[in-house]
């Protein structure tokens, strides 16, 4: 294991179950996530393994000196847009579009980072993370120049803090030059629900050995982020983005293709429980896994190519 940032704030992904689904290799896929996408170019928020209390998960170093500086999460800026956007509610799902996401920046005069939305769309389609929603991206600004006095509570609350999170931004927009020259899009975080971590160790198996089916489930994965009220499939979102922003991707693509190789990135996927004390050894990856995740970064790599070609 990996020695501990010390001195610092820390975060911890513990294992996650939720109802009958046990997603206990979620923080595996978190931190594959993170060292496949840094191998690729992609600036990754670093995953390290941890365990505490009992508990297994992965340990990320924030992002934020606090009292420094501040992470504002998407959500603050698409409610700041448009006071009438709620993530919470389930008929609103299909307003969260690219075309929102790239208002609600515009707005606030943060329109160059929509090429940080495009990093994030495309690394999304070679992980297959189906769950980018508007607390899984931000922008890290000064702290006395940040674009809202509260932070979004991302469990519960939060329709509570809608009306607050809105004065502030407007109270901050008279500022926005200033906010230009004092923020920066953040690393990219939270992206473990990708490489079939919802998976059994028995479906894994069959689609191993059957490509078609690993295939159809490839080209079943869709994005968070909708087109024009529509959920698409990542493939399909990146094939319509490369109709208005060809150059952009096309310079991602570039560098995706100029870093990969397939055996630096099996072997990262190989290696990545190779520091577990052997006293944790029941948490290992299983190496059918291993290789299902090594396959489909393949042939998910593969496809985003194609469609550069």
């Amino acid at each position: 294991m990996r020695t501990p940032w010390i001195l610092v704030i820390t975060f911890l992904k513990r294992h996650i179950k939720k109802e009958n689904i046990d997603y206990k290799h979620e923080f595996w896929s978190e931190i594959i996530a993170s060292e496949v996408g840094d191998l690729l170019g992609f600036n990754m928020l670093k995953y390290d393994i941890a365990y505490r209390n009992g508990e297994i998960g992965c340990l990320s170093k924030s992002m934020v000196n606090e009292g420094q500086n501040e992470l504002t999460e998407g959500m603050s800026y698409l409610t700041g847009y448009d006071s009438n956007y709620n993530p919470e509610d389930k008929l609103s799902k299909k307003l969260y579009t690219f075309h929102f996401i790239q208002k609600a920046l515009e707005h606030f005069d943060l329109g160059q980072y929509i090429k940080d939305i495009l990093e994030i769309i495309v690394l999304d389609s070679i992980i297959g993370n189906g769950d980018r929603h508007q607390e899984n991206w931000g922008i890290i600004t000064e702290y006395n120049k940040a674009i809202t006095d509260h932070k979004a509570n991302t469990k519960s609350g939060k329709s509570k803090i809608f009306n607050k999170v809105q004065s502030a931004i407007s109270r901050a927009s008279s500022s926005k030059k200033l906010q230009k020259k004092a923020s920066r899009f953040s690393q990219i975080y939270d992206s473990g629900s990708c490489l079939g971590r919802e998976l059994s160790e028995e479906k894994i198996k069959i689609m191993l050995a059957d490509e078609t089916m690993l295939r159809a489930y490839i080209n079943k994965g869709s994005s968070e982020i909708h087109w024009h009220g529509r959920k698409l499939s990542h493939f399909e979102l990146v094939k319509q983005l490369q109709n208005e922003y060809s150059q952009e991707l096309n310079s991602i693509f570039k560098r995706i293709q100029e870093h990969y190789r397939i055996q630096a990135i099996r072997d990262c996927i190989f290696n990545i429980d190779q520091k577990l004390p052997s006293e944790l050894s029941q948490y290992e990856l299983p190496r059918d896994r291993k290789e299902f995740i090594s396959n489909l970064i393949s042939l998910r790599i593969n496809s985003i190519l194609n469609i550069h070609k």
